[in-house]
C-alpha cells in the first residue's frame, strides 16, 4: 500500500513537472515571437528604462491615445446634444480639461516610484479583495471605451467605401488591428504610439483646414445663451472623456526609474492629455456646428455618422481625403491598443489566478467581449456617448478621492511607506473597508446631483437646466469622508504598517 502511495505521488509529480515544462515552453516560444507575457507583477529596477526617451514616450502615448475621431466626436457632444454654440463649447471644454486631467497626471507618478500597475497600486488603498470592485468598473470603461473607438472607426471606414462596407466590418477590422498591437506589450506600444500622434495630427490638419473654409457660416450660426445647466452637463462628459484614463495612469509610466522626478512625469502627462483632447474637441464642435448650416456636412452625417460628416468636410480634398479617413480610421488602434493592455493587467488583479494566463490571451479575450458591444451600440452612437461618459466619470472621482487622501494625508506622500512585497498578500493588505465606506458616500451624493435623460437628481435639478456636478461634489465627499472611516480602520486593524 505504501508502496502504492509513494507511485501515485511520483505520477502526479511528474505530471505536475511535465505541465510546467509545457507552459515555461510556451510562454518562451511567445516571448521569441515578440509577444509580452509579464503580468501584473512588480517591475524591478533592472526592468526599468532610463533616459529621456522613455519619458517622452509617456507623453507621446497620452498624444496618440486620444488623438482620434472619438475624441473629435465629443467635443460635437456640446452644440449637438446641449445646444451650446462653437464659442461656449470650446471655453466648456478648455476648463474642463485643465480640471479633470489633473488627476490622471498626478496618478501616473505613481508608476515610477513603485513599478506598479495602477490597479495594484489600489489595493495598498481598498485591499486585495474589495480592489475586485473597482477592477469591474474599470473593466466595464475600458471596454466602453473601446466599444465607442470601435464605432467610430468604422463609420468612418463606411464613409471612405461610401456605403459599401458596413458599419459591423469596419468595427472587426478596427477591433483587430488594435488587438495585434497590443500584443507585443509596452515596448511595442511606446514605439507605436512615439509615431502614430505625428501622422494623425497631420491628417486632422487636412480637416481643419478644410473645415476653416466654412468658418464664416460656422461663425453665423445663431444659438441661445449657454445655460449653468448645459455647461456643468457637458462639463461632466468632458471630465467623463480625460479624467477616466486616471485607473490605468501607471500601467504606462511602471518601467521608468524610479529616481524620474515627478514634476517630470506629471508634465508629460499633463500635456499629452490636455494637447490633443482640448484641439481636437474644439475642432469637433466647429464642425459640428458646420453641419447644423451646411446642407451638405448634414446630408454626409446622417448617411454615415461621424465618418459621413468627415468625408463631406474634406469634399475639397478630392480623391485624398479617402486617404486622410483611412488614417484616421486606422489611427483608432492608438485608443484601443493601449486599453486593451490595461484591460488585461486589471483582469489580473480582478481575477488573481489569471496571472498565470499570458496577457496577450487575456487581450484577446477583452477583444471578444467588445466587438459585440459595438456593434449593437453603433445605430446609437451619439446617444451612448453622451450617457457613458458622463457616468464613467463619477466612479473615477470617488476612486481617485480615496486614493490621493489615502496618499497625502495618511502616507504623508512617502512612497516608502508601500511595500512592494505586500503586493500580492492578502493578509497584509488593509481591510479596504474605509475606501469601500467613503465610496459608498460618494455614491449618494452623484445620485443626489447627476442630470441624464433618465434621471435628474433633485441637487441638479436646483441648478437653470439641471446642471450635473455629480463627478465634482462625488469627489469631494469621497476624499472627505475617507478621513474618519480610515482613522476608524487604522484604530481597529494594528497589522496595517506604512502609516
Amino acid at each position: 500500500m505504501k508502496y502504492a502511495d509513494s507511485e501515485k505521488g511520483s505520477l502526479a509529480s511528474t505530471s505536475t513537472n511535465s505541465l510546467k515544462r509545457n507552459y515555461d515552453a510556451f510562454l518562451t516560444k511567445s516571448t521569441k515571437l515578440g509577444l509580452e507575457v509579464r503580468g501584473i507583477q512588480p517591475v524591478t529596477e533592472e526592468e526599468r528604462t532610463p533616459g529621456l526617451g522613455a519619458l517622452l514616450n509617456i507623453g507621446a502615448i497620452w498624444l496618440s491615445a486620444n488623438s482620434t475621431v472619438l475624441t473629435l466626436s465629443t467635443g460635437g457632444l456640446g452644440p449637438s446634444s446641449f445646444g451650446m454654440s462653437a464659442r461656449d463649447t470650446c471655453l466648456t471644454i478648455l476648463f474642463f480639461n485643465l480640471l479633470g486631467n489633473l488627476l490622471p497626471s498626478y496618478l501616473g507618478t505613481f508608476g515610477p516610484k513603485l513599478g506598479m500597475r495602477q490597479m495594484c497600486i489600489a489595493r495598498y488603498s481598498f485591499g486585495y479583495f474589495p480592489v475586485i470592485l473597482v477592477c469591474l468598473l474599470n473593466l466595464v470603461g475600458m471596454i466602453g471605451f473601446c466599444s465607442l473607438n470601435a464605432v467610430s472607426g468604422g463609420q468612418v471606414l463606411s464613409a471612405v467605401s461610401s456605403g459599401g462596407l458596413s458599419w459591423t466590418v469596419g468595427i472587426v477590422i478596427i477591433a483587430v488591428i488594435a488587438l495585434f498591437v497590443s500584443f507585443a506589450g509596452l515596448k511595442l506600444l511606446h514605439t507605436f504610439e512615439r509615431y502614430a500622434w505625428m501622422v494623425i495630427t497631420i491628417m486632422f490638419i487636412f480637416v481643419a483646414g478644410c473645415a476653416g473654409r466654412q468658418l464664416d457660416v460656422i461663425h453665423s450660426v445663431a444659438f441661445e445663451p449657454a445655460t449653468a445647466g448645459s455647461v456643468l452637463s457637458f462639463g461632466a462628459v468632458i471630465l467623463g472623456y480625460g479624467m477616466t484614463w486616471a485607473p490605468l495612469a501607471s500601467d504606462f509610466s511602471a518601467y521608468l526609474p524610479a529616481e524620474t522626478p515627478s514634476w517630470k512625469v506629471f508634465t508629460c502627462n499633463y500635456l499629452g492629455l490636455n494637447l490633443p483632447l482640448i484641439l481636437l474637441q474644439c475642432l469637433g464642435a466647429c464642425v459640428q456646428v458646420g453641419a447644423m448650416a451646411i446642407p451638405e456636412w448634414s446630408d454626409g452625417y446622417d448617411a454615415n455618422g461621424l465618418g459621413g460628416l468627415l468625408d463631406a468636410v474634406m469634399m475639397p480634398l478630392k480623391g485624398f481625403r479617402k486617404f486622410v479617413l483611412v488614417v484616421l480610421a486606422l489611427g483608432i488602434s492608438t485608443n484601443n491598443a493601449p486599453t486593451i493592455y490595461s484591460c488585461s493587467l486589471t483582469l489580473q488583479t480582478f481575477l488573481p489566478y489569471l496571472l498565470y494566463v499570458p496577457r496577450f490571451l487575456l487581450s484577446t479575450v477583452a477583444t471578444g467581449v467588445y466587438l459585440p458591444i459595438a456593434i449593437v451600440i453603433a445605430t446609437r452612437f451619439e446617444e451612448a456617448l453622451n450617457n457613458f461618459l458622463s457616468c464613467l466619470g463619477y466612479w473615477t472621482a470617488l476612486f481617485g478621492g480615496v486614493l490621493i487622501i489615502d496618499h497625502l494625508l495618511f502616507r504623508r506622500g512617502n512612497f516608502a511607506s508601500y511595500d512592494i512585497a505586500d503586493w500580492d498578500s492578502p493578509k497584509r493588505l488593509p481591510f479596504g473597508v474605509a475606501a469601500l465606506a467613503a465610496g459608498l458616500c460618494g455614491c449618494g451624493i452623484v445620485v443626489v446631483s447627476m442630470s441624464q435623460i433618465w434621471w435628474t437628481g433633485p441637487l441638479a435639478a436646483q441648478i437653470d437646466g439641471g446642471g450635473d456636478i455629480a463627478t465634482e461634489l462625488g469627489f469631494a465627499v469621497a476624499a472627505l469622508t475617507y478621513m474618519p472611516f480610515k482613522w476608524l480602520e487604522l484604530k481597529l486593524d494594528r497589522r496595517q504598517i506604512g502609516y
